[in-house]
């Protein structure tokens, strides 16, 4: 198991589930999976075999800054003629080569280093090319590569290069995920069917020559539309932002433009505004239709609180229409084939979620699909006019996986469709971000995302990388929760029973867990909600399930009896069978103690005995419990009385002033089971598990001087005092008023100085 040490930082062609939609809503998903049985049952391999993998420099050796695409398309020979200028910069010392990847169907015309020397490629395999530079090339210098090429297209994935027709025009339209970038333009990839590597980002010119009246919609800003000879047209877009290699892309087709406004608040006051612009085919240009795909404006209001600001505000979105099942989140212009709302949802949650931070591996597509997954119920959460959590819960319900036997995690990527699974990489990878939402609790799970996509943003990060990061920024160990939820396969099957327990007037909850799924699957982590209702109402309580078997014991606000008990009624957990049992009873826990954990006793209200009152009928004695003072054992008389189950300790006189530490050991027993003694701050003990000593402490004042209640005197008490006085952390059970007149000013400083210089 993955242990994550808190020291540590470390597309989506959207597949459409017609069966699961949100209600009112066809769409839930990008289509992916649907595409790829269409191409299947077409009689079309969207994939290449490969023959061979290149051996290549180290993916980390080079830092592709920006790539030049002048490329023209022609319908009549479904070809493409045209270059790609890559400005690199070396991160190895004495470079001597580059390889990048064009597939083996394109004529490689002229390689040119700085523009002036000429080099030659080697083939590898069906999309390697390698080039020996003509000298080595030192860290950090920058050096550029244009390679210029044509031949007929050859479309592989999704529809990689697809020439095709719309509207009664030759139509022209891209989408290069996973690693079919190079099927249309040379670029620095991965290689097929391997996990590759996307953090290498780099800013893009796209121009793009097609014949008239077709327009072109691609990435980021229009620079400018050329009028060319022979009746074509060349347009010229280019990104700031760097883009990882396969959300490039363009579409050209006749189409109906628009553009509206999206209105967002400035950091420094006021308000910035953004085009969001439109391409939609004339036979598709309805009212309802732009009011659909104008809805992303909304989406966007609604996605900024949870995420942040849309990561590409200073250039544009844009939504184009194309011919490909679904949509792909091409980074600041997305392809849609439809008008869904679902769609229109996910295809703007990948902005932030695979394109403004990216899956680096293709193991870890989730990273990307997943969170736009979750991103559309976010939206039904949060769109106007919604009730919010009962659309979230519905939302989630329509993407719950038909099977969760397989990982959210990727470990095969050798192919499309193993990469791109609708049930692991998108559904159950946006439950694992529902689950931990409920885990963390909104302020924390959505704190998580912006710092998260701060520190990736413009990157890539693994599934390693998240984990390790939310564990680091929640201050908890999340190894348990990423190790089951997203490398290990399944779901937890839940089996509960309860009882009801009455002990010194206090009524509490006996709650016992049982993860009964398949031996070979994981033991997840969770948390549970649990709502006992009583006459005078219910109480709902949270609790974490981590074990095959676990019990709890909950304490409650009224008198009477529990007369029924819910476990996660809102479906906060995927979840497989659900089934409830007869009540086994489990080990005991420390209900209460006196002095409670943490007190600090007055000195002269030292006591003259410790009680502990446990859950259950005990068996025990007494040399199961140890009590020291400032190190040191204290001797006491044991007593139990099963009647209430309690032990008391006793002593001769009032303990002296001191830290004192009580431990119980696990050898405490009941229904033959190890007590379940863990303290972690609050009562009743336990981790649910049986076994597990009880430790807590307490102070015994030697006089009301002694602030930091170590049972001395001195200046450290001066110095505790006064920071707390100030405004710092006080010492536990400490306060800065200390005359208790309901106030903290100078006469709590004068009345401690007062008692300091007194003495003990």
């Amino acid at each position: 198991m993955r242990s994550f040490p808190l020291s540590v930082v470390a597309l989506s062609f959207m597949p459409v589930f017609p069966s699961a939609a949100h209600p009112g809503d066809p769409f839930d998903g990008c289509g992916k999976a649907d595409a790829l049985r269409a191409r299947f049952d077409a009689g079309l391999d969207p994939i290449d075999r490969p023959s061979g993998w290149s051996s290549r420099e180290a993916f980390a050796d080079t830092d592709v800054l920006h790539n030049a695409l002048d490329l023209e398309i022609i319908p009549a020979t479904t070809s493409i003629a045209g270059s790609n200028t890559m400005t690199i910069k070396s991160l190895a010392d004495g470079l001597t080569e580059f390889t990048f990847m064009l597939r083996s169907n394109f004529t490689i015309s002229q390689i040119l280093f700085n523009n002036e020397t000429t080099l030659t490629a080697a083939s590898v395999g069906s999309y390697g090319r390698r080039v020996t530079l003509p000298r080595p090339i030192a860290r950090d210098e920058v050096f550029t590569l244009r390679i210029a090429y044509a031949g007929p297209a050859v479309s592989r994935g999704f529809g990689s290069i697809e020439f095709t027709t719309a509207q009664g025009q030759p139509a022209v339209f891209t989408l290069s995920e996973p690693y079919f970038a190079a099927t249309w333009w040379p670029a620095k990839d991965g290689d097929f069917g391997q996990p590759g590597d996307n953090s290498d980002k780099a800013t893009f010119d796209l121009w793009i020559t097609a014949p008239n009246p077709l327009a072109t919609a691609s990435n980021g800003v229009l620079q400018g539309i050329d009028a060319l000879p022979n009746n074509r047209s060349r347009y010229r877009w280019r990104t700031e932002y760097p883009m990882a290699s396969y959300l490039a892309a363009f579409g050209s087709s006749v189409y109906n433009r628009w553009t509206a406004q999206y209105e967002y608040p400035l950091e420094g006051g006021g308000q910035g505004t953004m085009p969001v612009e439109f391409f939609i085919w004339p036979s598709s240009d309805t009212p309802a239709n732009r009011a659909a795909w104008e809805r992303c404006i909304d989406m966007m209001h609604a996605f900024r609180e949870p995420f942040g600001e849309y990561p590409f505000v200073n250039e544009k979105y844009g939504l184009y229409q194309f011919t490909f099942s679904g949509g792909m989140e091409h980074q600041t212009m997305s392809g849609q084939c439809c008008f869904g709302e679902s769609l229109t949802a996910h295809e703007l949650g990948h902005q932030w979620w695979g394109d403004a931070v990216t899956c680096r591996t293709w193991n870890d597509i989730w990273i990307n699909e997943g969170f736009a997954t979750y991103s559309e119920a976010l939206w039904f959460e949060r769109k106007p006019g919604s009730p919010g959590l009962s659309e979230l819960h519905a939302a989630m319900a329509a993407r719950r996986p038909p099977t969760d036997t397989g990982s959210v995690y990727r470990y095969d990527v050798s192919s499309v469709n193993s990469i791109f699974s609708s049930n692991f990489a998108y559904r159950k990878g946006a439950w694992v971000l529902h689950t931990l939402r409920h885990a963390l609790g909104d302020d924390a799970f959505f704190d998580l995302l912006k710092a998260y996509r701060a520190a990736f943003e413009g990157s890539a990060a693994t599934t390693d990388d998240f984990a390790y990061f939310a564990s680091l920024h929640t201050g908890l160990d999340l190894a348990q929760y990423f190790d089951s939820w997203v490398y290990g396969s399944g779901a937890p099957n839940l089996t509960t029973s309860w009882n009801n327990l009455l002990v010194d007037g206090q009524r509490y909850l006996r709650l016992r867990v049982r993860q009964t799924q398949a031996a070979n699957l994981p033991t997840f982590w969770f948390p549970l909600d649990v709502r006992a209702t009583q006459p005078s109402g219910s109480h709902t309580a949270r609790i974490t399930s981590s074990a095959r078997e676990a019990w709890y014991v909950i304490p409650l606000p009224g008198s009477g009896v529990v007369s029924s008990v819910a476990v996660d009624e809102f479906n906060w957990v995927l979840t497989g069978a659900r089934n409830t049992e007869s009540f086994a009873a489990g080990p005991p826990v420390v209900l209460a103690a006196s002095p409670a954990p943490g007190d600090v006793v007055g000195a002269g209200e030292a006591p003259e005995q410790i009680t502990l009152t446990f859950s259950e009928n005990i068996t025990a004695n007494a040399a199961n419990f140890t009590l020291t003072r400032d190190g040191s054992p204290v001797a006491f008389t044991y007593a139990y009385a099963p009647a209430n189950f309690r032990v008391t300790l006793s002593f001769t006189e009032p303990l002296a002033p001191g830290a004192y530490s009580l431990a119980v050991a696990d050898q405490v027993t009941a229904n033959g089971r190890a007590m379940d003694g863990e303290f972690s701050g609050t009562l009743p003990s336990g981790n649910g598990t049986p076994g597990g000593a009880f430790v807590a402490s307490f102070v015994v004042r030697s006089c009301p001087a002694d602030f930091n209640a170590d049972g001395f005197l001195d200046f450290f008490d001066l110095d505790a005092f006064i920071d707390c006085f100030e405004g710092q952390p006080c010492p536990p059970g400490a306060t800065p008023d200390f005359n208790d007149d309901g106030f903290v000013d100078f006469f709590d400083l004068d009345a401690f100085v007062e008692s300091f210089e007194a003495g003990c």
